[in-house]
């Protein structure tokens, strides 16, 4: 339709284009434009026509295809329906297969429940009828029953106890020793042994008869003042300063080395530059003591000149030949080291060790024990109850109560305990094994006593005939303690008693 009015509207305008070209020019007259404006119109007639044709054909081919679809739609419809169908006669079929299963489970629940209130009303007069047999009640055999269940398990527990606390003991002993042999072996540096006499080295001999003096007099002010030995013919071109006071012999030595320089030497020179070498010595204890606690790394710590004093004379003290503040940093590098595998406060443990043995700067001056000065001193100079701890009780002075003052006890027993870290001389090492030995010796039941270990240990063996197993552990407790009373000993010293049978026979043919 909209093709046609188109047609007629594009004709029309054909003729009125026409018509004015008509006018301009006057080639053709309007009966002529007439006719060609009908022809157009005739021309887009058919067209329209055969427009309407086609419309006409697909309309009826979409209306003869939609009616295809619809039977089509109808019979998958008519399927489903009929497969629904299907579907419900199942479910229906499958609900009374369900209600019968059902209602035969809930026959044999039934038949369940009365033979278990049979069975339960059955026991009832069973354990009614045991009890009147064995003359108890219910309650009093389940009371019996429990009580023996509750005995076993208490045995279970206790045996079971026993043998975890023996795997412990066990295991601890190889752990702690696996932990001391680790620290050694990590620590390399020599021993702490202090020598009792140093050298000094003198350019000439004529130099040494400058410092002797008249008659030897000021040999022996310097003998006097300085309260140590010295030698000045033992060998050439050397002085020999022999004394246990580390502070005594740094003071001759430095006196010697200023008489030296000194181109005129008598009684009063010596006492000048003895007192010299003392005010300078003081100085020198507050630089010292400071250059240990810069070492030992205390951040946020600072200290007066008095306990830089303190630690600065542990540098001149020794104790069986050790010197004290080579040991403390021993001590302190051991107890980091061991409280390293345990996960413990490191800087307790540092600060116990180094400082464990503080109270050895001034005990030759006060007289009271090393380690009772140790805390009196820390806790003057405001550290914690854990650090004091830590420090003064590794003698057992009180009972250790936390595990960094048990890993200073340790590591001031490994570098005590290390060869060649003490000195000792060869007559008391002799009276101390003599004495361990004569005290073993001295009880009855033993065969033969002798110190092993180079002392640390005393070994007893006794007769099997005359003592039981019973008694070894009361007389091992007996020898320790009377060893403890009466001789001094570095450590810790093993007491072992052994008690051996034998018995022996013969097969003959």
């Amino acid at each position: 339709m909209i093709t046609l009015v188109a047609a007629a509207f594009a004709a029309i305008l054909g003729g009125l284009g026409g018509y004015g070209l008509s006018k301009k020019t006057g080639f053709l007259s309007i009966e002529q434009y007439r006719q060609k404006a009908e022809d157009r119109i005739a021309k887009a007639q058919n067209e329209a026509d055969e427009v309407k044709r086609e419309v006409a054909e697909r309309t009826q081919h979409l209306k003869d295809r939609s009616k295809d679809d619809d039977e089509r739609l109808k019979e998958k419809i008519k399927r489903v329906e009929n497969i629904i169908g299907s579907k419900k006669e199942q479910v229906v079929k499958k609900e009374a297969r369900a209600q019968i299963l059902a209602d035969m489970i809930n026959e044999e629940d039934e038949k369940i429940r009365l033979l278990k209130e049979a069975d339960l009303e059955k026991q009832q007069n069973l354990k009614l009828k045991l009890a009147e047999k064995v003359g108890i009640s219910m309650d009093e055999a389940k009371e019996r029953v429990i009580g023996t269940y509750i005995s076993d398990l208490d045995r279970m527990k206790e045996e079971r106890l026993q043998k975890y606390e023996q795997y412990l003991a066990d295991e601890k002993i190889r752990i702690a020793k696996n932990m001391i042999v680790g620290a050694i072996q990590k620590y390399g540096n020599p021993t702490s042994v202090e020598k009792k006499s140093l050298v000094i080295t003198v350019p000439r001999d004529d130099l040494k008869a400058k410092i002797i003096g008249h008659d030897n007099r000021n040999l022996l002010l310097l003998e006097e003042l300085t309260e140590c030995d010295i030698i000045f013919n033992d060998a050439p071109n050397s002085i020999i300063i022999s004394s246990f006071d580390l502070v005594k012999k740094h003071i001759g030595r430095e006196t010697i080395l200023k008489l030296l320089k000194e181109r005129d030497v008598d009684e009063d020179t010596v006492r000048r530059k003895i007192e010299e070498v003392k005010r300078e010595m003081e100085k020198m204890l507050i630089t010292t003591g400071r250059d240990i606690i810069r070492k030992m790394n205390l951040k946020g710590r600072t200290f007066p000149d008095d306990f830089y004093r303190i630690v600065g004379r542990l540098q001149f003290r020794s104790s069986y030949g050790q010197n004290i503040i080579k040991h403390s940093t021993e001590v302190g590098l051991f107890t980091i080291m061991l409280g390293a595998e345990l996960s413990v406060n490191l800087d307790t443990c540092k600060i116990g060790g180094f400082l464990h043995d503080l109270g050895k700067a001034i005990d030759h001056e006060v007289g009271d024990p090393h380690d009772l000065l140790t805390k009196q001193i820390m806790e003057k100079y405001g550290f914690s109850w854990e650090e004091v701890h830590a420090a003064w009780t590794h003698h057992d002075s009180v009972p250790i109560e936390t595990a960094e003052a048990m890993l200073v006890k340790a590591g001031d027993a490994v570098s005590a305990g290390r060869p060649g870290a003490r000195q000792e001389t060869l007559e008391k090492y002799l009276v101390r094994i003599k004495a361990l030995e004569e005290i073993g010796n001295s009880y009855e039941g033993v065969s033969k006593a002798y110190a092993i270990s180079a002392g640390r240990e005393l070994r007893i063996n006794v007769d099997p005939r005359a003592l039981d197993d019973s008694d070894l552990g009361e007389l091992a407790k007996t020898v320790a303690g009377e060893i403890e009373e009466n001789v001094t000993y570095p450590g810790k010293i093993k007491v072992n008693v052994i008690r051996r049978m034998q018995s022996i026979d013969y097969v003959k043919k």
